[in-house]
C-alpha cells in the first residue's frame, strides 16, 4: 500500500497530493503560473479553473491530470490562449 502525502488546498474539503520530487514541484509551479497567466493574473480564477472539468482533457480536471502529465495541461492552456479548442 502506497502512502500519499497531502497538503491543504484553497478548497476546504479537498486535499492535493504533494509532489514527490523537485521536478514534479517545478512542473506543478509551471502549470499554476501558466493558468494564472491565462486568467491575466487572477489567481482565484486560475485555481477555480484547475479544479473544474475541462473538455480539452476529456472531462478530467486539470489539477488531476497535472499530477500524471503536466505537459498535457500546459498544452491545453496554450491552445486556449490561441483560441484552439480541439
Amino acid at each position: 500500500m502506497e502512502a500519499v502525502m497531502t497538503r491543504r488546498s484553497d478548497t476546504p474539503h479537498e486535499r492535493l497530493p504533494i509532489p514527490e520530487t523537485v521536478a514534479e514541484e517545478h512542473q506543478a509551479v509551471a502549470v499554476r503560473q501558466a493558468a494564472i497567466g491565462l486568467f491575466e493574473g487572477d489567481r482565484t480564477a486560475a485555481e477555480r479553473w484547475l479544479h473544474k472539468e475541462a473538455m480539452g482533457l476529456g472531462g478530467k480536471r486539470p489539477i488531476d491530470v497535472m499530477q500524471a502529465d503536466p505537459q498535457q495541461v500546459l498544452d491545453l492552456i496554450g491552445r486556449v490562449e490561441h483560441g484552439v479548442y480541439t
